[in-house]
């Protein structure tokens, strides 16, 4: 299993478990999540859920590049990016509450998929990072939704610079919303699921609804365009060299 499902008294911890640390958001891991938040969207018993990385492991370090690099057919690039889309839909879906515990890295992928949630509770540890064009790949997705929730400026800074945000910053810019030790993060978590999770269901899941809709139109906008440009970085051969290069893949 590729993730670890445990409850503690109406909250759903769901822990990622991919074999390697860093927790690579692959397809497999994005079908998984999905199924588990669509099962406690359906579940009375079920008042908020957090989603957990794993003790001394990343929250996620973004997707995994073999998975790119390996795409090469046109239909199946336009296949896998617009899945991700649609993961990061499904997660702004999600009814109910969900909140992100992160300590250690938060990358791409990962970085994107927290911006989804309803929380973000990190440690002195957590790093986020958008690196996507150091490593070769076009940041549309994470240009996207990091402008429209904090803005040009602070999209090129993050996209741009490709630097690892301090946790300063962080709090700055809301990706985290409290820092704590890393030995209490689960406990601060459920902490605040049940606080959430109090809440009325109805109130809870209409603000949501009302207040993701735009979020997720303006991710539908961009699909096609996303999906043209990963196109013409995937099948251009130069390019592919530099990403084998960059990231130590070789076919």
């Amino acid at each position: 299993m590729l993730i670890l499902s445990e409850i503690h008294n109406e909250v759903l911890l769901l822990t990622f478990n991919h074999p390697k640390p860093q927790n690579p958001f692959n397809a497999a891991m994005q079908t998984e999540l999905i199924n588990h938040l669509t099962e406690a969207d359906e579940n009375e018993l079920i008042k908020a859920v957090i989603l957990y990385g794993g003790k001394d492991r990343s929250f996620s370090a973004g997707g995994d590049f073999k998975e790119i690099i390996e795409l090469s057919d046109s239909k199946i690039v336009a296949q896998y990016l617009s899945d991700i889309v649609d993961f990061y839909i499904q997660l702004l879906s999600f009814s109910k509450p969900l909140i992100a515990a992160i300590d250690n890295y938060a990358i791409g992928i990962g970085f994107q998929a927290a911006l989804c949630t309803d929380y973000r509770i990190g440690t002195p540890d957590t790093k986020y990072l958008m690196p996507e064009l150091k490593n070769g790949v076009a940041c549309t997705l994470g240009g996207l939704m990091t402008e429209y929730i904090f803005g040009r400026f602070v999209m090129q800074e993050i996209c741009y610079d490709c630097n690892t945000l301090t946790v300063e910053q962080s709090l700055h810019y809301k990706l985290l919303n409290i820092i704590t030790d890393k030995n209490k993060i689960i406990e601060k978590a459920i902490e605040k699921a049940r606080y959430f999770g109090n809440f009325p269901d109805i109130a809870f899941r209409g603000t949501k609804q009302v207040n993701n809709k735009r979020f997720i139109n303006e991710l539908n906008k961009v699909r096609e365009d996303t999906i043209k440009v990963h196109c013409e970085v995937i099948s251009n051969q130069q390019h592919r060299n530099y990403m084998e290069d960059i990231l130590g893949i070789k076919q």
